[in-house]
């Protein structure tokens, strides 16, 4: 092998390595661009991983959120298209929560206003509360039913809500289609 073959395969490596450097450092700052720009449409008290998880003993390992996610200590309402960008329970992780824990309805007074709650305990004895908060119907706020978005992305049902009805305690809750633009509260899984 002459010098000049020698010098060519050095610079075809060296070109082949300067190519995959230059493909996976646009790769890398793609993903860093597309990342922020993710990043910043959720709101921030809600980047910071403040929400606290439940096990309640699912067989599919879910975690539900302790509470309604929130924002400067308030709860907070969003649209569907701004809740589903979030990671909202699927309508198959409401049925298992139905499914495999025991509902109790619980109504109490707290300074004059009542709130109504429905409470699901687990498998293993841990428990979530779902309580009427109210949600945000064109701009009127309405506390007849609890309500809170279901993650629909793949189109798999209509249904982008549950409702539990709280003046029905007989009527089982459940999945419905709720229109995309009330503002309802958030409730995240893991």
């Amino acid at each position: 092998m002459n010098i000049l073959e020698n010098a060519e395969k050095y610079a075809e490596g060296k070109v082949n390595q300067a190519i995959t450097k230059a493909i996976a450092d646009a790769y890398v700052e793609g993903y860093k661009a597309g990342y922020r720009d993710r990043e910043e449409e959720i709101p921030i008290d809600l980047r910071d991983n403040k929400t606290e998880y439940v096990s309640l003993g699912l067989p599919s390992g879910t975690l539900w959120a302790s509470d309604y996610e929130k924002s400067d200590g308030k709860y907070i309402y969003l649209p569907y298209e701004k809740a589903n960008r979030m990671n909202l329970p699927t309508e198959k992780q409401w049925q298992e929560l139905k499914a495999y824990c025991k509902m109790e309805y619980d109504d109490y007074n707290s300074l004059n206003r009542k709130y109504n709650e429905v409470i699901f305990i687990g498998p293993n004895g841990n428990s979530i509360t779902f309580t009427n908060i109210a949600y945000v119907k064109a701009k009127l706020v309405n506390s007849d039913e609890i309500l809170f978005w279901l993650q629909n992305k793949d189109g798999d049902s209509e249904n982008n809500a549950v409702s539990i009805n709280i003046n029905e305690i007989n009527e089982k809750p459940g999945p419905i289609k709720c229109f995309t633009g009330f503002k309802l509260p958030v409730r995240l899984v893991r």
